[in-house]
């Protein structure tokens, strides 16, 4: 209702400028008549004012809409993450954590290397958009395969990415212990998702 109102007043306030403008640019002498100034000043006024309270009003629709659907979301999140921990508890089913000394210095590597800034990776908290999500694409995957993906990532480029976006230096810039501790690393994390 406030919506409908808003855009009757926005239109009008819009046709009533139009008209006053062209009538004024027609007759030499507009308006004829001071009461006619005051009418017409007075009928602005009142669009102007009523346009802007059911605009002040839709805002408030709005933002209570968002709030609603923020509070939902949080409660569905907090759900999930509810049913995360039962299916921890559960057993083998739940997700692997990556654990370990070569873990540790696979997930450093993954953040000092700059790969969540382009790939989801829910161990990692990365949320990059750029490149393939990792707990998808890898899900699966032998470690040769990663290895492959990060030193030669045009060997296979995952369907819907275009080629030569991945840097193709790390071969070189890793060392083979570097290397071996994030592939490790990327297939214990991808290795539980389902």
């Amino acid at each position: 209702m406030n919506e409908t109102l808003f855009f009757v007043l926005g239109i009008s306030l819009v046709v009533l400028a139009v008209l006053v403008a062209a009538v004024g640019l027609r007759f030499e002498r507009f308006p004829r008549s001071k009461g006619l100034l005051g009418v017409g000043m007075i009928a602005f006024a009142c669009v102007v004012v009523g346009t802007g309270a059911f605009a002040w009003l839709q805002a408030e629709d709005e933002q209570e809409h968002r709030q609603e659907e923020l509070a939902q979301a949080g409660e569905e999140s907090a759900a999930e993450g509810e049913e995360g921990e039962a299916e921890e508890e559960v057993g083998p089913e739940a997700a692997e954590e990556p654990t370990g000394a070569a873990s540790a210095e696979g997930a450093a590597l993954f953040e000092a290397n700059g790969c969540g800034g382009c790939h989801r990776l829910a161990a990692a908290g990365s949320t990059g958009t750029t490149g393939p999500d990792l707990d998808g694409a890898l899900r699966g995957k032998d470690e040769a395969y990663i290895e492959e993906s990060i030193v030669d990532p045009n060997a296979e480029v995952a369907p819907g990415q275009p080629p030569d976006v991945m840097p193709q230096t790390f071969g070189d810039d890793l060392s083979p212990q570097e290397l071996d501790a994030l592939v490790q690393y990327l297939a214990e994390s991808t290795s539980g998702q389902s």
